[in-house]
């Protein structure tokens, strides 16, 4: 021991500085800590009270307008009649792409509205309506701009889903839109163009039709597109661009309720969420930017029959009437859409700050930010390991503070452990998925724990790794705070060097926490108590709360989510490590201060305690039932049931086996067993397995392909289904060519068709007569690769018809290829039989169930 540290050594244990400071000894451990346990409870505590209120103010809605009180509000979004429109449209029922309500009576709705928009329309404004599959409306002036602005939503829904808030809520915000536009006084500098569009579920055909082929397609130059994931609250803009920053840059400016973030257009775009928007039908095929916008919360209604005219509040309607209003007003009274290429350069890094305004800024100037913030947070490490070196020299500070950051790694490994083996236990006791109804079943469930272990893993690294040090707990704090800091800096670090636009995550941490350790280098180098933690915390609170803001609106998202991501992917675990990783990042500021306590082992029996009680309350009442048929907060258990016909033929054409029954396909993990006492079929549903290697896509009818997610399902024998329009497969030609041999097909049957064919080993696709470059192929099917079409059309019933050319090895015998066709019956006669409906009806309140016919019929050719 160094004499200057002996020193040090006694006068922090004897001195009368010493006792002032820290007040007391710890008993057990002999080491001088100077704040009570109850100081990082209140901290604790504090943590909780901000998880409540960034809850209260993500849920603020401002107040709906009504019709009666229009006349104080001139030129202003009325929410009352946009819901009005929204009921008229819900009243209809399901609008599924191909129907009669969709193709006629919807559309037919929608003329009446707009044509009584036009004949009250002001003489300022020049109004066209074109009719085709979709609905456009072009408001333009006497101005004649050749440029304009498009306004996209979708008015056709899903199978058995009213579609209040996908998509019939954006539909009913763009009429009230075009009513406010044509009533005002101010002409418009360049035309919108309101596209609504009748074929989105149908996978984006109709959108695709306008930016292809329509007459006015040509003159868009921006565009908004509105979309949903769930019902209510405030609408997210989780994608803009490409390019064209002035975009974001009216955005941020105009609307007077923000709430975007490039986190959300990253973790839309990496595929994460299940799903696509016609914002990229635009982006790809009209080489457009735009803004993308889409309701996230209450997530549970979506593509259900719970998603109705009552799932949506009057305020949340009147919130998104008033943004895209605004934001439409400025894009369309700018000058850019004149001159658009001008403009294109450029991607901005953006979010807001609890919805009150949006910080953006181009990538650039982005990376200069984070350069320099990497180079001052690093700057204050290296300070803080000179302003030790009276305890221990900088090599050795530096020393462990690499240490410490191996330990935190550790705790996010330990925590990650641990939540998965609560979330295993949960499976074993079948009490999985309790978060799903009831949120907050995550803050103790995983929380909690994480909470925990993150604090006693660091407490044992820095009881045995620092007993040298061990009298200066202000220099152990500091090591672990340190590496922390260091922690964000680094990732920082790699947001930059790989351009990850959300990396103003680890910007906002890595700053705060710099700044804090400077300015208490400065203010309380020889004094630290209750107003130095007060610091500390008000300091480090705003990035704390930016980013549990952004793990709520995480949660709305991904919790719903699961209870659709498929009973292959154990949605238990899945929130557990997702939760104990996020939650571990968003706590680092408060970790190390286990450190600074006394009697710690009240705050880990508090936390244990709190975690035990919470798995008893889990296990032994009904508060750990996932699901819910209330009306008011539906969280339903969601089923998709096909009765379906099989029919298998061998390579001389022979049918060799058939079949039919009820298909479940199973959503959740907890699917389908949960209804056997309601539904006593189910429980004899045998799991579908061994065909899934006989056959082409298990030798099932699947609409999409979703095998990778969607494989794991459940089959119930039953009478066949009967079908008004069978699907028909006809080979209308076969030619030799001098590669191999090209097939012609013909496909007959019902709106909504898919073919699907693999080629057998040693034969491959070399082209098809259908417009898609480059040949996608999909899951491959016992190592061979798997191509999946799928085909809707309108009201009219149009055959498919195509040919396949195929590359055949000259020393080639034998059959080249397995074809499967299917059809899907979601409207009409043919989609539910009588016993399927009985089976349907047996559902309890608290599930939604989607259901259908189809058919599926495989050749070996």
């Amino acid at each position: 021991m160094s004499s200057n540290e002996g020193t040090l050594r006694q006068r922090f244990k004897t001195g009368r500085n010493a006792a002032k400071i820290y007040n007391r000894t710890d008993e057990k451990t002999k080491i001088l800590l100077p704040l009570p346990a109850n100081y990082l409870l209140a901290v604790l505590g504090l943590i909780l009270i901000v998880f409540t209120a960034v809850i209260v103010i993500e849920k603020q809605l401002p107040p709906g307008l009504k019709i009666v009180e229009e006349h104080k509000y001139p030129d202003r979004f009325i929410g009352e009649r946009a819901y009005n429109h929204l009921r008229n449209l819900t009243s209809l029922g399901p609008r599924i792409a191909g129907s009669h309500v969709n193709e006629i009576l919807a559309v037919n709705l929608l003329k009446k509205e707009i044509t009584e928009i036009i004949n009250k329309a002001k003489k300022e404004h020049v109004i066209q309506l074109d009719i085709q599959k979709n609905v456009v409306v072009r408001v333009g002036s006497h101005v004649n701009s050749p440029h304009s602005l498009l306004i996209n939503c979708h008015f056709d829904s899903v199978v058995d889903s009213p579609g209040g808030s996908d998509d019939g809520a954006g539909c009913a915000v763009m009429l009230e839109i075009l009513r406010v536009i044509s009533q005002s006084n101010r002409t418009l500098r360049h035309n919108i163009i309101f596209l609504f569009n009748g074929g989105e579920e149908n996978f984006l055909p109709a959108s695709h039709g306008f930016i292809t082929q329509h007459k006015w397609a040509k003159e868009v130059r921006a565009f908004i597109n509105l979309e949903a994931c769930g019902a209510g609250g405030r609408e997210i803009l989780f994608q803009a661009g490409p390019n064209h920053p002035w975009i974001l840059e009216t955005y941020s400016e105009e609307v007077p309720y923000p709430y975007a973030s490039s986190l959300a257009q990253e973790i839309f775009q990496s595929g994460v969420i299940p799903g696509d928007t016609d914002y990229r039908i635009f982006r790809d095929f009209g080489n457009l930017s735009g803004l993308d916008f889409a309701w996230s919360a209450n997530g549970y209604v979506y593509h259900t029959k719970f998603d109705t005219l009552d799932q949506v509040p009057l305020g949340s309607l009147q919130r998104t009437g008033d943004n895209i209003l605004s934001l439409a007003r400025g894009m369309a009274q700018g000058h850019q859409l004149s001159d658009i290429e001008s403009h294109k350069a450029g991607n901005l890094v953006f979010f807001d700050f609890l919805g009150a305004f949006v910080v953006r800024w181009p990538m650039m100037i982005s990376d200069i930010i984070n350069t320099l913030s990497v180079i001052f947070s690093i700057y204050t490490v290296i300070q803080n390991s000179k302003e030790n070196k009276n305890v221990v020299s900088k090599h050795t500070y530096l020393k462990k503070l690499f240490k410490a950051m191996g330990a935190i790694v550790g705790t996010w490994f330990a925590s990650a452990f641990v939540s998965s083996v609560i979330a295993i236990s949960l499976n074993l006791l079948d009490r999985t998925m309790a978060w799903y109804g009831r949120p907050l079943w995550v803050f103790f469930l995983y929380m909690v724990p994480t909470t925990l272990v993150s604090m006693f893993v660091i407490y044992l690294h820095a009881k045995y790794n620092h007993k040298d040090i061990s009298a200066w707990p202000w220099t152990v704090f500091q090591i672990y705070f340190d590496a922390y800091q260091l922690i964000w800096t680094v990732t920082l670090t790699f947001g930059i060097i790989f351009r990850i636009r959300s990396s103003f995550i680890a910007l906002l941490s890595a700053v705060f926490m710099a700044t804090s350790n400077l300015i208490k280098s400065k203010l309380f180098r020889k004094q630290r108590d209750g107003k130095w933690l007060i610091f500390h915390v008000l300091i480090l609170g705003l990035p704390f709360v930016q980013g549990f803001y952004l793990l709520i609106g995480a949660l709305y998202l991904f919790i719903p989510i699961m209870g659709r991501a498929g009973a292959g992917n154990n949605s238990e675990i899945l929130i557990s490590l997702m939760i104990s990783v996020l939650f571990a990042l968003q706590i680092s500021f408060a970790i190390p201060l286990i450190l600074l306590v006394r009697d710690s082992y009240k705050v880990f029996n508090l936390l244990l305690g709190i975690f035990l009680i919470s798995i008893g309350v889990l296990l032994l009442t009904p508060l750990g039932f996932p699901y819910s048929g209330d009306p008011r907060a539906p969280a339903p258990q969601k089923f998709m049931l096909s009765h379906t016909k099989r029919t298998f033929h061998n390579v001389s054409g022979d049918v060799i086996r058939e079949s039919s029954g009820y298909w479940i396909i199973d959503l959740d993990i907890n699917s389908p067993h949960t209804v056997d006492r309601f539904v006593p079929e189910v429980a004899t549903a045998q799991l579908v397995d061994k065909d899934c290697s006989d056959y082409l896509y298990c030798g099932l009818p699947y609409l999409v392909p979703v095998l990778s997610m969607i494989w794991k399902t459940h089959f119930i024998p039953a009478p066949p289904p009967i079908f008004d329009k069978p699907t028909v497969m006809k080979v209308l030609g076969r030619e030799k060519t001098n590669i191999g041999e090209n097939i012609t097909i013909e496909m007959t049957g019902p709106s909504h068709m898919g073919f699907m064919f693999s080629p057998v080993s040693g034969v491959e696709l070399d082209s098809w007569s259908l417009p898609s470059e480059p040949l996608l192929t999909t899951i491959p099917w016992n190592k061979r690769k798997t191509y999946f079409i799928f085909y809707g059309c309108g009201y009219e019933l149009v055959p498919l018809k195509f040919s396949l050319n195929f590359k055949i090895p000259k020393e080639h015998i034998g059959p080249i290829v397995d074809v499967a066709a299917t059809g899907h019956y979601f409207f009409g006669p043919s989609k539910n039989t009588e016993d399927f409906q009985k089976l349907v009806s047996q559902f309890p309140a608290w599930t939604a169930v989607t259901s259908w016919s189809a058919s599926y019929e495989s050749w070996v050719f």
